[in-house]
């Protein structure tokens, strides 16, 4: 089901906004560990001591920081701005601009072709993230050996990873469902940023703790995994999540009618 020629045409046609997305989440985190050391973190701590609200949460240690504000903020948005383009771009944009019809005129099947193009998209996630841990990890050394617990930094790295596979995996299925980009888009991009507002608000008042519920970005808990309590069954749920979106966008757009 696999296509070399079509994932190098997919690596080629989409490595502009790869390349931008990776190298500010790349640029964000190395800035992360090289700025914020234990001096930095406390003299902030301290200044915000008489505020009614801390708006950067818990910073007193690196990878706190690390994990409520670069995983929950910065590598949250980036990534999800990635997931929605590159969700749309691949299949439903194809349609509705009739490129699609060129390429389903090769041999190349709808399955082939939807498979590779998950194929692209996990891995291309996969090498962002990679880059993120590598990246993060280096200047961390560099800067300041020793105050970076590794596993911790590469748990939260593989599970915002697979929270963003999870988001993948729907912009990805609605990419599949429909033939119009812009349908697409409402409900990849709508579903995506419906998500992330609840996350937020969910964090603003007890009333509105029950949005976490309904949202899968709070299967991503970094608090747990800094704290070393219960994650891997919210985990092991994101990646059952991506398969069965990826799987059933891919049976959806192989069995529809399309307008070539």
């Amino acid at each position: 089901m696999f296509d070399k020629s079509l994932f190098i045409h997919l690596i080629k046609t989409n490595l502009k906004i790869f390349i931008i997305i990776a190298g500010a989440l790349s640029l964000l985190i190395g800035i992360v560990m090289s700025i914020f050391t234990p001096e930095t973190m406390d003299e902030i701590t301290k200044a915000s001591m008489d505020t009614p609200i801390n708006p950067l949460g818990d910073i007193s240690t690196l990878i706190a920081f690390v994990a409520n504000q670069y995983f929950g903020n910065f590598a949250l948005i980036f990534a999800m701005i990635y997931s929605i383009i590159i969700g749309n771009k691949l299949i439903a944009d194809q349609v509705d601009k009739g490129s699609m019809a060129y390429h389903l005129s090769t041999p190349i099947t709808r399955t082939q072709y939807t498979f590779t193009s998950a194929i692209y998209f996990v891995s291309s996630l996969l090498v962002m993230f990679g880059l993120v841990f590598v990246v993060g990890y280096g200047v961390a050394e560099l800067v300041q050996p020793g105050e970076l617990p590794v596993k911790e930094f590469f748990i939260l790295t593989v599970g915002s990873l697979l929270l963003h596979l999870a988001i993948s995996g729907i912009t990805f299925f609605a990419s599949c469902l429909f033939n119009r980009s812009s349908n697409s888009l409402a409900l990849g991009a709508g579903l995506t940023v419906f998500f992330y507002a609840a996350n937020i608000l969910s964090g603003m008042s007890a009333s509105l703790e029950l949005l976490k519920s309904i949202t899968i970005i709070a299967l991503f808990d970094t608090n747990a995994i800094i704290q070393n309590e219960s994650y891997g069954g919210q985990l092991v749920l994101l990646a059952m999540l991506t398969f069965v979106l990826y799987f059933i966008g891919i049976i959806v757009f192989k069995r529809k009618d399309l307008p070539l």
